[in-house]
């Protein structure tokens, strides 16, 4: 027993020394981080409209699909409205909701632009034809964190060649 003990001794007393005499090192490391205020805009189906491909995101699409004026249906949740014989109307509601973080911004304005000027069909967000591919305000008091419902509507005249219409809109909404 007493060489089990002078054992369990001297073999603590190696191992107390190693921990004594083991190399150590510190440091710190320094962290920052600027954080500026950002919004997000995405697109959502409306309730009451044709469904938005990729609602939820800020890259979406409304697949109208293919329409004539006299013959056919439309898609679950679009209005096709005919003016006589010389045009038609497309349209559907959609929303937009824009987000805000890390800024004191208390309302938005919201613009609209086509991509590409159509001097053929008539594109229209509400009461404000945006044909001519020039920014136009859709709102200057837009406020934060819900979805808000815009009616997008084509006119397309009864002389338009059969065919592929494609365009897109760009929207920007900018803190105030």
């Amino acid at each position: 027993m007493k060489k089990t003990f002078i054992l369990a001794s001297l073999l603590s007393a190696f191992a107390l020394n190693g921990i004594a005499s083991a190399q150590t090192g510190s440091g710190t490391l320094g962290v920052t981080a600027t954080v500026t205020g950002s919004i997000n805009l995405t697109f959502v189906t409306d309730a009451s409209g044709l469904a938005v491909t990729g609602t939820g995101t800020s890259t979406a699409s409304l697949p109208f699909g293919t329409v004539s004026m006299y013959a056919g249906s439309v898609p679950a949740n679009v209005t096709k409205t005919i003016h006589g014989t010389t045009s038609f109307d497309l349209s559907t509601p959609f929303d937009i909701q824009v987000d805000l973080a890390n800024s004191a911004s208390t309302t938005y304005t919201l613009t609209a632009t086509l991509a590409t000027a159509d001097a053929v069909n008539v594109w229209s967000i509400g009461a404000t034809d945006i044909s001519s591919a020039a920014a136009f305000a859709l709102t200057s008091a837009g406020e934060f964190g819900s979805a808000v419902p815009y009616t997008l509507k084509i006119n397309v005249p009864a002389s338009e060649a059969a065919g592929l219409i494609t365009n897109s809109i760009g929207f920007t909404a900018v803190g105030a």
